[in-house]
């Protein structure tokens, strides 16, 4: 009867071969699968919506406008904006108060009721000086010199005393109200300046405060989709290292049965004793030849 590969060795045994059949299958399949390669791919997590509103804070800041964005999360251009940065109105407040100009900015301080003051305290000095004047003709009566020259010097001389006294206390009013204007419209501008920094700068930390809080998000949602990447790509590996496992084992079970390819075919001893007793008639026929030819060439 002729001798089969599987008979010679060549082919695993008959046991083994639907495993063999199936693993390959199952490779086969496998290998045909659709893969979706996006499931597999890393991803990249967006800003957050506190990174977002740190961004359009910034934009605020800088008098941009409402940032726009495409779909992938990407800044294109900006909408609304004036160029207006947030501590603009505070420095046009300055300029509209005129502020800066010494010779205005301190009218709009005065105070409204500084006329009023100046009238009546002028009303009662004039009264007293009527007064005064009542008592150098007085004294002139009393001396003698009632409606002479001395009276008259006496009068002339107290009149101009009182206009420069009145003249005094007019500026001197006027003085009063002009440093309390001019100490309110410096405080004005200070009150102002400040602003124009203070405001800004509680903006910034508004905007980091939402920009820390936004990183700690984009954290997250990354190691999320580092998460769903890595088990989506642990999906697709799994069969094959079943495949692969299963592979190894029947190579394993095949490779110890006889007859396996893995396994080198064990020499025939019938062959090998054959083999070993022609090395040794080589051997020792060829010492027997050698000791003839020494004893012919000594006869």
């Amino acid at each position: 009867m002729a001798q089969t590969y599987s008979d010679a060795g060549l082919l695993p045994s008959a046991t083994l071969q639907p495993y063999g059949q199936n693993i390959l299958k199952y490779g086969i399949g496998q290998l045909g699968t659709p893969i979706d390669v996006s499931k597999l791919t890393p991803q990249v997590a967006g800003q957050s919506a506190f990174q977002q509103q740190a961004a359009q804070g910034i934009a605020d800041l800088g008098g941009l406008g409402t940032v726009q964005r495409d779909a992938s999360g990407q800044v294109t251009g900006f909408t609304g904006g004036t160029g207006v940065a947030s501590y603009q109105p505070y420095l046009d407040d300055i300029s509209q108060q005129n502020l800066l100009d010494p010779g205005q900015g301190y009218q709009q301080f005065m105070s409204p009721y500084q006329q009023e003051i100046i009238n009546t305290t002028l009303a009662d000095f004039d009264r007293q000086a009527q007064i005064g004047q009542q008592t150098v003709s007085d004294a002139a009566y009393t001396a003698g010199a009632f409606g002479g020259g001395r009276e008259g010097v006496a009068r002339a001389e107290y009149q101009s005393n009182s206009d420069r006294n009145r003249a005094a206390l007019l500026a001197g009013l006027y003085g009063q109200g002009y440093n309390q204007a001019l100490t309110q419209q410096q405080q004005q501008l200070g009150n102002l300046q400040g602003m124009a920094g203070l405001v800004p700068g509680l903006q910034q930390q508004n905007i980091a405060a939402f920009d820390a809080l936004g990183q700690q998000d984009q954290l997250l949602e990354q190691s999320k989709l580092n998460a769903i990447a890595q088990a989506n790509q642990s999906a697709y590996q799994l069969p094959l290292d079943r495949i692969t496992d299963v592979s190894n084992i029947y190579g394993s079970v095949a490779g110890a049965m006889p007859g396996s390819p893995s396994q080198k075919f064990t020499p025939n001893p019938i062959l090998t004793g054959i083999g070993g007793f022609a090395n040794m008639y080589t051997t020792l026929g060829g010492n027997m030849m050698n000791q003839n030819n020494q004893q012919n060439q000594n006869v």
